[in-house]
């Protein structure tokens, strides 16, 4: 993978959302992370092109771990919180300010259905990957867990660009349809 085909599939992500075509900005855009996490750029305009406050949180932070002083990063996450206030990923709810307790033993044969947290497509809990976008369904972005910030920490993912990988998670639960 040539640094001219990212750059072009960059340009073509960010170009396809100015015109309004999400679905493929997201696609292209996901391409560029996929073999360039620490695309600092490919991040900030996925951002745009996921329509859920949480993803769209998450895209900003991965931006700001790749460069906490991103300005537009910045004054993105402020006006999300200002928007959707607690219904973004930052906050903690009262609840779970306790220590973590481990859910039992979840069955990995049984089968849910789901959505990815990337794409929005609908798909089953034991696929590896999304069948549209590729994104790994086995990670903390398609977790129930996914906005408690006590069980990551455990685990060693304390980076936001962990939790949109695969990773081994003993707690993992499937997230329900939103």
């Amino acid at each position: 993978m040539s640094d001219i085909e990212l750059a072009q599939w960059l340009y073509e992500g960010a170009l396809a959302l100015s015109e309004g075509r999400r679905e493929e900005a997201r696609r292209l855009l996901m391409q560029v992370i996929e073999r360039d996490e620490q695309n600092e750029q490919a991040w900030l305009w996925l951002s745009g092109a996921v329509e859920d406050p949480a993803d769209q949180q998450i895209a900003l932070e991965n931006v700001l771990a790749i460069n906490p002083n991103n300005a537009a990063a910045l004054a993105g996450l402020e006006w999300l919180r200002g928007e959707h206030g607690q219904h973004t990923a930052a906050t903690t709810p009262q609840d779970r300010s306790g220590p973590w307790v481990p859910p039992p033993p979840y069955d990995e044969n049984e089968v849910v259905e789901i959505m990815c947290w990337q794409c929005q497509a609908t798909l089953y809990s034991v696929a590896p990957f999304c069948w549209q976008c590729n994104v790994p369904v086995h990670s903390c972005n398609n977790c129930a867990f996914r906005d408690d910030p006590r069980c990551k920490p455990l685990q060693g993912l304390t980076n936001p660009l962990a939790w949109a990988a695969v990773n081994e998670c003993p707690w993992w639960r499937p997230a329900p349809l939103r």
